[in-house]
């Protein structure tokens, strides 16, 4: 949804932006593009090969954009490091991009046939097969239940757990994802979309501490925008992510803690207003043109003035 997204946050010329999710460089671009010829970009990104591929993509910006290898909770320190307080606008993409997807060696797919990894940040130490092969059964079952589907989860966990035990760790997604399979009834290869895609996903989330990290983004990132002008743009893929950024999003507008028929005595001001009050989904035209946007989501909001916090 790269139009809405510029759209929505606003851009200005010589504003100072944020992409915390360059990925390959594309919402980066349309950012630079549209806030020449002065605007300034801090590209971050977890991934050092997705930041490697946007310093190529970017390469011809020059010094309008800088680039860090860091996780969301760590915008503080970018900001530092950058010496920039405030920013006009933040973009936040969430979950796995393409590139990484299709990176087999990576094993984000099951049809990996190499190590269970699953990092997006290769330097942390935890992987797919810490999760899979040391985790309690009672560990993947917490891991498993992001998909929704609780009973399923505990059966694929003691799947998992079994065959671990009887045949030895298990080594690849591939064979992760036959495993997975083959514990969900009524599924036949070639039918359906692989059922063990929505697990895959949700050990992923537990390898890279996606919740907690998407939750503080949120959070530093409505602490870093301008007064009354910054604008924060996210873009969710999952139904877990969608949930909680809009929780997170309503949260920040209405904080007020009391109870509804008494005077408000928390103190609590409001951050952000929302821009749109339901997240926007593509049109027709762009999932035509890109089935993967079919579930994307756009939130957007806008920081409060100083007065009104």
């Amino acid at each position: 949804m790269p139009e809405q997204v510029i759209a929505h946050l606003d851009i200005q010329p010589a504003g100072t932006y944020i992409d915390m999710t360059v990925g390959s460089g594309g919402h980066a671009r349309l950012i630079l593009e549209a806030s020449a010829p002065d605007g300034r970009l801090i590209a971050i990104d977890r991934d050092a090969q997705a930041l490697e591929l946007a310093r190529q993509q970017l390469a011809e910006f020059g010094q309008r954009v800088q680039f860090f290898q860091r996780r969301y909770s760590e915008l503080p320190d970018v900001l530092a490091e950058a010496e920039v307080e405030q920013v006009d606008g933040i973009l936040i993409d969430t979950g796995i991009s393409m590139d990484q997807m299709l990176d087999i060696e990576r094993g984000f797919t099951f049809r990996s046939h190499d190590s269970l990894d699953m990092r997006m940040d290769r330097r942390q130490k935890l992987t797919t097969y810490d999760v899979v092969n040391r985790y309690s059964q009672q560990q993947l079952y917490e891991v498993l239940k992001l998909t929704g589907r609780q009973r399923e989860a505990r059966k694929v966990a003691s799947r998992i757990v079994s065959s671990r035990e009887g045949n030895g760790p298990i080594q690849t997604t591939a064979h992760l994802a036959e495993l997975i399979a083959a514990t969900i009834a009524g599924w036949s290869r070639g039918k359906h979309r692989n059922p063990a895609a929505r697990y895959l996903m949700a050990i992923r989330v537990e390898v890279n501490d996606e919740i907690d990290e998407l939750r503080l983004g949120l959070q530093v990132a409505v602490e870093a925008l301008q007064s009354a002008r910054g604008r924060l743009v996210v873009l969710t893929w999952a139904g877990h992510e969608h949930g909680l950024v809009r929780r997170e999003l309503r949260r920040m507008q209405h904080p007020c803690t009391c109870p509804p028929a008494l005077p408000c005595s928390c103190g609590k001001q409001p951050l952000i207003k929302l821009i749109v009050d339901k997240p926007l989904s593509p049109d027709e035209a762009e999932v035509r043109r890109n089935p993967a946007s079919r579930s994307c989501r756009l939130h957007a909001a806008q920081a409060l003035g100083t007065t009104e916090r």
